[in-house]
C-alpha cells in the first residue's frame, strides 16, 4: 500500500506553507534508517521516500519542488519510482550536493530550517562554515504538527498493518510450544510479515516462569535469545510490524503447557486497566488522561503502573509517549498504542499487555481482531 499522489501533493503544499510562515530561505530534511522517536519521519512525510541504506536527504524551497539525495543511482531510481517526487539525484557526497544546490539557488543569507536531532554535527559544523550568514532554526514542531493530522488514507494503512500484526500472532501461537527457541518464535512472526508485505520489524520477546514475587524467572522483554521455551512458562511478545511506512503494535503474553493462575491474576488487572483508559481516547482528551484514569484502577487492585504505557505510533514508532506529563491533544486518524506495563507490589514481577487504538472522529476503535483472552498452547 503507497500514498496517492494526492495526499502526497497536500503534504507537500502544507511543507511549503511552514517554509513560507517561517520565512525560510529553504528547510532540509535528513532520513535515516534508524526506528527512532519522531524525527526520521519526517523526511518520508514529505517525499515517501523510503530509506533502505543508511541516509538520504531532500531540500525544500518556498518556490521550487523538493530535490531528494540518494546515495545511490539505484536508490535514485526507486525513489523516483515510489515517491512520486520529480526531482531525485544520487548523491555520493549529500552534504557537499546539499551545499552546492544552496548556491545555485542562490541561497546566503536568512533562516534555513533544520530538524536538529536527524542532522549530524559534521553536517552542521560545515554549513555555519560555508554560509556564516545563515541562521539555522529546527522546524520539527511545526513538521510534527502536520504529521500528527492524520488522513483517512493513512488510518486504512494502520488498519491493514494491525491486520499484519494479528496474523503475526496466529503463527506465533503455533510456533510456541515445548523445545522451540526464542529465535525460532521471532523468526515465524517476521517470516508471515516478510511475505505479507511488511517492511520491517520490531520485535521482543520474553520467556520464563511466571510468579508474583521474589521468585519471579520470566525474562524482561528483550530481542530474542537462543532459550529453549520450557512447558510452564509464559512467553511475552511485542509484535511490531512497519507496514506501508506505518507502525502498530500488538502485545501479548502467553502461557505454554499448563494455565498459571498467578498471571491471570494480573492479566485481568492490564486488561481492565485498558479498558478504563480507551474509554478517554476520543479528539480532544489529552493524552495524559489515558494514564490518569487508569492508575486509581490499578492501585486499588493492588499493583503498580509503571512507564511506559504505550505510545503514539506512525511514520516512526514512538511520536509521543502515552504518559501522565504528555498534554498533546489527541485527533481524528491519531493512533495510540496502550499497553500498560503491571508490576507486583514489590516492583519484582512485571505483566505487559496491550495493542494499537485508532482516534475517530467521535471516539476510537480496536484496530486488533486478537482475542483479550490470556491463551494457554501446548
Amino acid at each position: 500500500m503507497s500514498i496517492s499522489v494526492r495526499e502526497l501533493q497536500t503534504r507537500q503544499r502544507a511543507m511549503r506553507k511552514i517554509v513560507e510562515d517561517q520565512g525560510l530561505a529553504a528547510l532540509i530534511l535528513v532520513g535515516d534508517t534508524s526506528t527512532s522517536p519522531g524525527f526520521c519521519g519526517d523526511l518520508r512525510y514529505i517525499t515517501n521516500s523510503r530509506v533502505i541504506y543508511h541516509r538520504q536527504a531532500a531540500v525544500i524551497f518556498p518556490g521550487h519542488e523538493p530535490v531528494l539525495f540518494t546515495l545511490s543511482p539505484r536508490q535514485r531510481d526507486v525513489a523516483r519510482n515510489n515517491s512520486m517526487l520529480e526531482d531525485c539525484r544520487a548523491s555520493d557526497d549529500l552534504l557537499g550536493d546539499i551545499t552546492n544546490l544552496l548556491r545555485e539557488q542562490r541561497v546566503s543569507g536568512g533562516c534555513i530550517g533544520l530538524t536538529f536531532d536527524m542532522l549530524p554535527a559534521a553536517w552542521y559544523v560545515r554549513l555555519r562554515q560555508e554560509f556564516p550568514r545563515i541562521e539555522w532554526v529546527d522546524s520539527h514542531h511545526e513538521i510534527m504538527q502536520l504529521r500528527l493530522e492524520h488522513s483517512p488514507e493513512e488510518a486504512a494503512v494502520y488498519r491493514a498493518g494491525a491486520a499484519l500484526a494479528d496474523g503475526e500472532y496466529e503463527v506465533a501461537l503455533k510456533a510456541l510450544r515445548p523445545g522451540a527457541t526464542e529465535y525460532e518464535v521471532v523468526g515465524e512472526i517476521e517470516h508471515y510479515g516478510r511475505t505479507h508485505g511488511v517492511e520491517e520489524h520490531f520485535t521482543l520477546i520474553g520467556s520464563g516462569r511466571f510468579s508474583l514475587g521474589a521468585d519471579n524467572g520470566m525474562a524482561s522483554i528483550a530481542a530474542p535469545s537462543f532459550r529453549n521455551i520450557e512447558k510452564g512458562d509464559s512467553v511475552v511478545m511485542e509484535i511490531t510490524p512497519r507496514y506501508g511506512g506505518y507502525w502498530t503494535q500488538l502485545v501479548r503474553t502467553v502461557t505454554v503447557g499448563t494455565p498459571n493462575l498467578a498471571i491471570e491474576r494480573i492479566h485481568k488487572v492490564a486488561r481492565e486497566a485498558i479498558n478504563i483508559g480507551v474509554e478517554k481516547v476520543r479528539p480532544g482528551v489529552q493524552v495524559k488522561e489515558i494514564v490518569l484514569a487508569m492508575e486509581p484502577y490499578v492501585a486499588s487492585s493492588g499493583f503498580l503502573l509503571r512507564p511506559p504505557s504505550g505510545h503514539l505510533c506512525g511514520l516512526d514508532l514512538i511520536e509521543g509517549r502515552v504518559s501522565r506529563e504528555n498534554e498533546m491533544v489527541l485527533r481524528p486518524w491519531t493512533a495510540v498504542i496502550i499497553h500498560p506495563l503491571i508490576f507486583t507490589p514489590d516492583g519484582k514481577s512485571s505483566f505487559f499487555w496491550g495493542e494499537t487504538y485508532l482516534v475517530t472522529e467521535d471516539g476510537c476503535n480496536r484496530l486488533h481482531r486478537a482475542t483479550d483472552g490470556l491463551l494457554t498452547v501446548s
